[in-house]
């Protein structure tokens, strides 16, 4: 190896925590924030607005001062198969959820996971004339799966709601502003939200990556992730305890829908005809040092119009409460899959026709390995490093084979070097020109990280964030999707003993030593290469410590095969040469 190939071979091992730390840094959509969030009003309301008298449109009445309710929380619970919600009258929205499918610890008689929204009950309103989640509601049944939720406004304008429980993890609600008197009223903005939502106990954040988000989805402009730099928000706005901001773009962009996550959880909310614009929420824990959000909810700002005289206005929307999983998401429509984030967007977006497709083909492949074979998602993912291999063997083996010419000119290149090594233009034309006659590719060598660097990077979208792995195990894995965490705060400086990474490490630098004795031909070269066999392996072993382990356990196995393949490779070179 050169000292030109030393330094891409660098490079290359530095891109991967390199495409991170941009991404968070400096790709992430901006934000600014508004003294006040401006609504679009209907252009078709103008009219009756103007041509209407003042002694014939009011408007509804502000709460200046909101009394204690007269009578304690009312709640009613609603379920099906995967949910159970509990509707509160303070509000009128979801008090709490509970999904039966998914245990709350990894433990083997875990209560199932529940989310409380306890703070702002969730598709409640805000600040909205008797409509906050402070003001009472009166609950009544109307199915097993229906609550009807209702409230007088005022003396004429009276409020009912009509949430309803459907199959899987959607909610469906109608809300309804009823007019019955004879003049007409000027309806505020209302300002719906989810709820507040965290990640649940023991959620790794892969070093330091937050893993809470919102998101916005519009026909024209696609998906947009507004989670990724709340941490800088929170400096900009003096750090204080909560946010509640529009990003500058979307302050009069009307969205399909919005959404609030964690790490596997997340909560959709889509009006049925697009109305609306978007705000966003985040809490933080002032006793932390940091400003890393831990709460996050996404909002949706109906426009004021017009309510006319014995009138109604009706709002429909439907509410997805359930986890990150991709063909649930996809079933239900609108592309809302998207929250997955296997599509790039922002100065990466070029190389979405590669990227968001791979990320699929990896996920359906990893959990048809789980479907139809037996040994859980460890085994799927070493099946899935395997089939990796497969389809890109050509193009290792054609790398190995411009190694194998690469060391077999170089004594002729040291010839050259020795000849020309007082004219470095003369040489580099002398050595181009040796390439082209041997036919060697002087990359070539590099082409099995080229090919691994965006595989590893639509693998760590998908593992980040894949339900599917939560809480399953492999061998001493208790959950692929964390790291290992063995004696969680009894390491020293590392708080926690993670055996995968270490034995991943150690895989590299087999590997390495595999391949060194061939390549390095001079003192120099030789000196590059142990300097390269020690700190790849130190280098990824930090990047990858607190990574999860179906992703280690990728890159390990990777190793391995590489490993084998190399090791068949110089048995075979040594039987043809005795």
């Amino acid at each position: 190896m050169n000292k030109k190939d030393f330094i891409v071979v660098m490079l290359l091992s530095l891109l991967i925590p390199a495409w991170m730390f941009i991404d968070r840094q400096f790709i992430a959509p901006k934000f600014n924030t508004p003294t006040s969030i401006p609504a679009e009003v209907d252009p078709s309301l103008d009219a009756l607005s103007e041509s209407a008298t003042p002694s014939v449109i009011s408007a509804l009445p502000v709460v200046a001062e909101r009394e204690a309710p007269t009578v304690g929380e009312e709640t009613m619970r609603i379920s099906n198969e995967q949910l159970s919600l509990e509707i509160t009258s303070l509000g009128g929205g979801i008090r709490s959820v509970t999904f039966s499918d998914y245990p709350a610890e990894n433990v083997a008689d875990s209560p199932p996971l529940s989310f409380t929204f306890s703070d702002h009950a969730a598709i409640s309103y805000r600040d909205g004339s008797g409509l906050s989640s402070e003001d009472q509601f009166t609950l009544r049944y109307v199915t097993d799966k229906t609550v009807e939720i209702s409230k007088a406004l005022t003396g004429d304008i009276n409020f009912v709601r009509r949430l309803t429980l459907t199959d899987r993890y959607q909610i469906e609600v109608v809300d309804q502003f009823i007019n019955t008197s004879s003049q007409a009223f000027m309806l505020p903005n209302l300002q719906m939200q989810t709820g507040y939502i965290s990640n649940p106990a023991g959620t790794d954040s892969m070093q330091g990556l937050h893993i809470l988000g919102v998101d916005t989805y519009t026909p024209a402009g696609g998906i947009q992730y507004w989670g990724r730099k709340l941490n800088k928000q929170f400096k900009k706005a003096g750090r204080p305890a909560e946010l509640a901001i529009t990003p500058e773009e979307m302050q009069r962009e009307v969205v399909d829908w919005v959404s609030a996550k964690n790490k596997f959880f997340t909560q959709v909310l889509r009006t049925k005809e697009p109305i609306a614009t978007f705000e966003l929420f985040a809490k933080r824990d002032l006793s932390q040092k940091g400003i890393v959000p831990t709460a996050v909810a996404a909002g949706l700002t109906i426009p004021s119009r017009v309510l006319n005289a014995n009138d109604t206005f009706q709002l429909d929307y439907t509410y997805y409460l359930g986890p990150k999983n991709y063909s649930m998401l996809k079933e239900v429509g609108h592309n809302m899959e998207k929250v997955m984030e296997f599509e790039t967007i922002g100065f990466w977006s070029f190389t979405n026709w590669i990227m968001e497709p791979a990320r699929k083909a990896l996920l359906h492949s990893m959990n048809f390995f789980n479907r139809y074979l037996p040994g859980g998602y460890g085994i799927a993912i070493i099946l899935l490093t395997i089939l990796i291999r497969i389809l890109f063997w050509p193009l290792t083996h054609k790398s190995t084979e411009s190694m194998k010419r690469m060391q077999e000119i170089q004594p002729e290149l040291k010839v050259l070097q020795e000849k020309y090594k007082k004219d470095p233009q003369r040489m580099q034309q002398e050595t181009m020109k040796l390439y082209k006659e041997k036919k060697v590719n002087p990359m070539g060598g590099c082409l099995p990280m080229f090919i691994q660097i965006p595989v590893f990077i639509a693998l760590f979208t998908v593992l980040r964030n894949a339900i599917e792995l939560r809480f399953a195990d492999f061998l001493w894995i208790a959950d692929l999707s964390t790291s290992e965490n063995l004696f969680a705060g009894k390491i020293p400086f590392v708080g926690a003993l993670n055996i995968l990474p270490i034995v991943m490490s150690v895989s590299m630098i087999w590997q390495q030593k595999l391949t060194a004795p061939a390549t390095a031909i001079t003192p120099e070269q030789q000196q590059q290469q142990k300097m390269m066999t020690v700190m790849m392996p130190i280098l990824m072993l930090f990047f990858f410590y607190t990574m999860p382990s179906g992703l280690v356990l990728y890159w390990t196995v990777s190793n391995l095969l590489m490993i084998a393949q190399t090791g068949l490779r110089n048995v075979r070179q040594k039987a043809k040469t005795a």
